[in-house]
């Protein structure tokens, strides 16, 4: 208990909010599931299709012993409505890259493991890996999974960013919480039914390549029958947990990090003329940056479409003719279209 007790002294020290440690082995409960979600073409097409590989820690790392679990709350309060012209981003998205916060703080508690806890190899996932950072959440006992598909850890809801460390030494496993309180009752489907474009057609079933946060992150142009889906969503989408009655009552998050160094809303207009060092001067160092402008160029393209404002026709209009990429010139021409009508 001593041990257990220095490890979580240390972990919660290096900025973490919660953790759970489980041994390093195939998460056999999940492989039906993947298996399901393949055959029914709901895996996600960004991910690595050897389902084998990604439910067994031994592939990422051969000596790993045992992994911890760790969250991180990233809830930093509510967005509100956004005003005409401008677009909502989601609350994951609001702070620093959290890719980078996280895997910072991984490195500090990496060295706390090999200094202080005999660790030798340590390996740091961040919604990076081919492991399902999910799983293991909930396979360690660190939260458990929502109807929206995402993970719940008490008490902060969903509103979590989780990564793992697999370390080489054995540490002491941590006791499953009782999470009754927390999970979803059986007869909630209010995530279900919010949905914009259906993705979440089901508790616990998702196809990814219909959510709006996949859509306003993938490639080239966005189907056009989920365009008008989009609504005012510049970047991800929060519905499925902003309509949840646990969500709802979530512990905010203390860490500035994530505190809004954009959004909650952002103005449109000005997206559509930004240049690459613009871009980089405003989206460098949040996850947004990671597409490039002309992903988020065509996106406001989009929610302009959407918002159907005249004030915004002769940006569109330009956009249309003189923008370089092909993407974006046809997403503008179509939101000029949807202004006009």
């Amino acid at each position: 208990m001593r041990l257990l007790d220095s490890l979580s002294e240390t972990i919660l020290g290096a900025g973490f909010d919660a953790f759970a440690i489980m041994p390093a082995q195939p998460l056999k409960r999940m492989l039906p599931l993947l298996r399901e979600a393949q055959v029914e073409e709901r895996y996600p097409d960004f991910v690595d299709p050897d389902i084998a590989k990604r439910i067994d820690p031994l592939n990422l790392q051969k000596t790993a012993k045992c992994i911890i679990s760790l969250a991180v709350s990233y809830n930093t309060g509510n967005p509100g409505a956004a005003p005409p012209l401008h677009g909502t981003v989601s609350r994951s998205a609001w702070g620093l890259d959290y890719h980078r916060v996280l895997a910072q703080r991984m490195d500090n508690l990496i060295d706390c493991l090999k200094e202080q806890f005999g660790a030798s190899e340590c390996t740091k996932a961040v919604d990076t890996s081919f492991l399902v950072d999910r799983a293991i959440a909930i396979e360690s006992g660190l939260g458990f999974p929502g109807s929206n598909c995402a993970v719940y850890v008490p008490p902060f809801g969903s509103w979590v960013f989780l990564g793992e460390i697999l370390v080489d030494i054995p540490l002491p496993t941590t006791k499953r919480k009782k999470q009754d309180h927390w999970s979803c009752p059986v007869d909630c489907d209010l995530c279900v039914k919010a949905c914009p474009t259906n993705a979440l057609f089901a508790p616990g079933k998702i196809r990814p390549q219909r959510c709006i946060s996949y859509l306003t992150q993938m490639s080239g142009s966005i189907p056009m029958e989920l365009r008008n889906r989009i609504g005012s969503r510049l970047w991800g989408c929060d519905t499925c947990q902003r309509v949840c009655p646990r969500n709802q009552k979530a512990d905010l998050s203390s860490h500035l990090d994530f505190a809004p160094v954009v959004g909650p809303h952002i103005a449109l207009l000005p997206l559509l003329d930004l240049g690459k060092r613009e871009f980089r001067d405003v989206f460098g160092h949040t996850s947004m940056a990671w597409r490039g402008k002309n992903t988020i160029q065509r996106n406001a393209c989009i929610v302009l479409g959407n918002q159907r404002n005249q004030d915004a026709l002769g940006a569109l209009e330009k956009t249309a003719r003189e923008h370089p990429s092909e993407v974006v010139r046809e997403a503008a021409h179509w939101a000029a279209s949807q202004v006009r009508s």
